[in-house]
């Protein structure tokens, strides 16, 4: 199904907002025209879902955010998976596409959102503390675990799926408005791909390929 090139929350904004500055053009307001007509640009930005696809492999793990890696780590994941996992964070900020993407194709078996505090992205422990929601995908019986995590400017985290959703690789599953960052854990049987501080974008970054 082709998605829209705008996040669905900004529909709202986004028409009206063109609309209105037509209105007050053709009234002659101008200064306010204008006022409205960057706003709607704005919208159109901050908003923005571009189209993604990748040719990779299915073994390839993408990253679910646009953003900047800023950690690699191996992890005990207790609450979830209740194993030792691999873990990717991806920092996200106010200037980059806001709307996460499944990194493989699989079931969602488990959602869950926990209120919590809205510290910096850069701080310690946040994805203990802030504000967060959990998006657990099973595929060919291996779990992989998304975190959205909210920060100081992004008080709002959205999900697009819910418990038993199936999705492709690459599907959109939500969004965190200002940024942030986001976490994927996944299987130490995967060799991670991508390096500490690099670039990645959503749907088309490989992350990690699976050994063998």
């Amino acid at each position: 199904m082709r998605e829209s090139p705008v996040a669905r929350e900004g529909i709202k904004l986004i028409l009206p907002s063109l609309v209105l500055s037509i209105l007050l053009l053709i009234a002659h307001a101008y200064i306010i025209s204008s006022v409205v007509f960057l706003f709607f640009i704005f919208c159109l930005f901050f908003f923005r879902n571009p189209r993604r696809f990748s040719a990779e492999p299915d073994n390839v793990l993408l990253s679910p955010a646009d953003g900047k890696v800023m950690g690699v780590e191996e992890i005990m994941e207790r609450e979830f998976i209740n194993d030792t996992m691999q873990r990717i964070s991806i920092f996200m900020s106010p200037a980059d596409v806001h709307v996460n993407r499944a990194p493989c194709e699989g079931r969602i078996v488990k959602m869950l959102h926990r209120p919590g505090e809205f510290a910096l992205a850069f701080k310690k422990d946040i994805d203990k503390d802030n504000e967060r929601n959990y998006i657990l995908i099973e595929h060919h019986n291996e779990r992989f675990l998304v975190v959205q995590i909210a920060g100081f400017l992004a008080r709002r985290i959205i999900a697009y799926v819910k418990e038993g959703d199936h999705v492709d690789r690459g599907d959109t599953v939500g969004m965190i408005a200002f940024g942030s960052r986001v976490d994927i854990y996944f299987p130490n049987n995967y060799e991670i791909v991508v390096d500490l501080h690099q670039k990645v974008k959503a749907g088309i970054t490989p992350l990690a390929q699976k050994r063998g």
